[in-house]
């Protein structure tokens, strides 16, 4: 299998950190891309020119992060991993992966404004993202210990999300007055599974 990706893209790294966690890392060639560059290889998977995206050994082509997630548990016997296709207690697994996302759409939105002419970014989407961002991060806490199963999956994308926070957005200072938070990032932060997939330096 082929997963194209970006060392940059959290909704990659979501992917790979899976992919050591279920020791499925060596059935899958990581190919970086530029999803920017339409590269033929990327659109040839995923005409919307979009990572993360899966062509697997028989030629189906997966996209979406979630999507993905969801084919490479269907592998192996996920566990905690990822929510079973059957249980009910999936539904509330699934939307705090949803929350979690939301962190990251933000996050990476914020990111792209950041990234524009210094006159052409706006101030009130900066505030909006950072404002989604801290209010998200504040009820996750709570929304992990309600969760009634699958409580690694939600802990591996939180980390995930609050890793590309230290990357992108490092004066969000996320870890300030949560510590649930900084325990949880401390608890996951050294698993071999994070270490090899972390975000580039500088």
């Amino acid at each position: 299998m082929k997963l194209f990706m970006s060392y940059t893209s959290p909704y990659s790294r979501k992917v790979r950190v899976l992919l050591r966690e279920l020791d499925l890392e060596d059935s899958v060639d990581e190919v970086p891309v530029d999803p920017l560059s339409d590269p033929d290889e990327l659109i040839s998977v995923n005409p919307a020119s979009k990572i993360p995206a899966l062509e697997t050994d028989d030629g189906l082509s997966v996209h979406d992060s979630r999507v993905i997630l969801g084919y490479l548990a269907s592998l192996t016997d996920a566990g905690d991993l990822y929510p079973a296709p059957n249980d009910p207690k999936r539904w509330a697994a699934m939307t705090l992966a949803s929350h979690i996302d939301a962190i990251l759409d933000a996050a990476l939105a914020w990111r792209m404004e950041m990234v524009r002419q210094p006159g052409e970014r706006s101030i009130f989407w900066q505030n909006r993202w950072k404002t989604q961002i801290e209010r998200a991060l504040d009820a996750l806490p709570d929304m992990l210990n309600a969760a009634p199963a699958y409580r690694a999956y939600a802990e591996m994308l939180s980390v995930v999300a609050l890793e590309y926070l230290d990357f992108r957005h490092q004066a969000l200072d996320w870890r300030r007055g949560r510590p649930a938070l900084k325990d949880l990032h401390d608890r996951w932060a050294a698993r071999s599974s994070m270490v090899e997939t972390q975000f580039p330096a500088g």
